[in-house]
Order: structure tokens, then C-alpha cells, then sequence
């Protein structure tokens, strides 16, 4: 079976939640791009913001002009994302999440905004000509691969806990694990693809604070959760 070194990572995503925000796009738009303007070089969006639109949306969106770098910023959350674009990208985990901390944390000062709530989702593949048969074969009891699972046209398995991260914060961590499609048809090819999302508590989302210490520690300590717990389900060794 493959292990966890066979991967690929597709794409990073790291998030804080701003509850409360007083959100002024000019001025986050501004301020971001005398901040970070040659890592987002693209051409900028901003939207409008009426009223009834839903906080979540993002209202001011900046990407590099290789499309391999993303921020969206709304009044409750800013997300960062990094995007493989070409067979050749590569990345390390731990080093993005470290870039992330960075500029998320030099966003808050800029918005005096408090953080709620903090997440990261990896999202990684491996090139598999059968991979319904090969996840089946790998995570099935044999009775149950003469039937029902015997030959799987797609296939996923879904696992969620909620645990303490290093004594200090409370998460739910996801992974799928499922058959997908690599690239654009006509030459689509069948992959592997497995998505953790490790985040803090929803519900603590208006009750707590956490500090640039604090979030700079999650994300430090999320890198090394992520291969931590891939490679439970893709060791190294069998």
C-alpha cells in the first residue's frame, strides 16, 4: 500500500475567525497590499458588502499572479491559501503555515480584530490507476472485500475526533480519505485524495481570545499534527 511520503500536497488552507470585526475594505485593501503587495501581485477584487450579504463571504480578495497564492478577507474570517498549480509545485507543510502566521497575525494588528477560533485543511493526492480498489483493499476486512466492496468504482472513508492539541487547545480533526480526479478532461486522471482539517471549537468561537502566541503555536504544532495523523492511516512501513 502506498505511505504517507507518496503524496503530493494539492493545497494549504490556514484560517482565523474575527468575531465582532469592524471591517473597512478600503482600508484592510490598502494596507494589505503596501504589507504584501509582491506576494499578491494579481489584480485585486473588492466587492460590494450590502447589508444582508452573509459575513462569511469574502469582500476583498488578493492572489499572486501565478495564482499559486490566495488571501480572501470578510468580517468573520480571513483565509489564506497556497494552490498547486503545475506538476512541479512543490511545498512544505510547516513552512507555509509558518509564512501563514506571518501576514494572518500582521492582519489582525491592522484591523485591531481579536481571533476566535483558528483552523488549517491540507488537502493531499497520489496518482492511482485503481484507487476504489486500492482504498477498499487498504482500509476493508477481506470478508468484506468479496462483497459488497469488490469492485468499487469510487470509494471514501470519513473519520472525525475531537481531542486536546498539546494540553492547551480544544480541536476537531477530519480526515477523507476518497477516490478523486486529477486535471481537466479529457486527461483527467484517477487519484488518491485525502483532506485534514484540524480547527478549534465552533462554539468557542465568541468566547475565546487567542493571542499571536497562541496562534503562532497552533499553526507550528498543526504542521506536524497533519503528517502525525496521514501517517496513522499511510504509514511508513506496514
Amino acid at each position: 500500500m502506498h505511505k504517507i511520503s507518496d503524496f503530493d500536497t494539492a493545497s494549504i488552507q490556514a484560517t482565523l475567525f474575527t468575531p465582532g470585526l469592524s471591517f473597512v475594505p478600503s482600508k484592510i485593501l490598502a494596507s494589505s497590499l503596501d504589507k504584501w503587495g509582491d506576494t499578491f501581485d494579481g489584480t485585486p477584487i473588492s466587492l460590494p458588502s450590502p447589508p444582508e450579504m452573509p459575513t462569511e463571504i469574502p469582500r476583498v480578495i488578493l492572489e499572486s499572479d501565478d495564482k499559486r497564492y490566495k488571501i480572501e478577507f470578510s468580517p468573520a474570517r480571513v483565509n489564506l491559501f497556497w494552490l498547486r498549480m503545475e506538476d512541479t509545485d512543490k511545498i512544505n507543510v510547516p513552512d507555509f503555515l509558518h509564512f501563514s502566521t506571518v501576514v494572518l497575525c500582521d492582519y489582525i494588528v491592522i484591523v485591531n480584530g481579536t481571533v476566535g477560533r483558528i483552523a488549517a485543511i491540507v488537502t493531499r493526492f497520489l496518482k492511482e490507476a485503481n484507487p476504489g480498489k486500492v482504498l477498499s483493499e487498504h482500509f476493508c476486512r477481506e470478508k468484506w472485500l468479496a462483497r459488497p466492496f469488490d469492485r468499487p468504482q469510487s470509494f471514501e472513508i470519513h473519520a472525525h475526533k475531537r481531542y486536546v492539541l498539546a494540553d492547551k487547545y480544544r480541536i476537531n480533526s477530519w480526515v477523507r480519505c476518497k477516490t478523486g480526479l486529477l486535471g481537466k478532461k479529457p486527461n483527467q486522471e484517477p487519484i488518491i485524495l485525502v483532506e485534514q482539517d484540524l480547527n478549534t471549537l465552533p462554539e468557542e468561537t465568541e468566547t475565546r481570545e487567542f493571542s499571536d502566541v497562541e496562534i503562532k503555536d497552533f499553526f507550528r504544532r498543526a504542521g506536524r499534527e497533519f503528517d502525525s495523523i496521514l501517517s496513522l492511516y499511510f504509514p511508513l512501513e506496514e
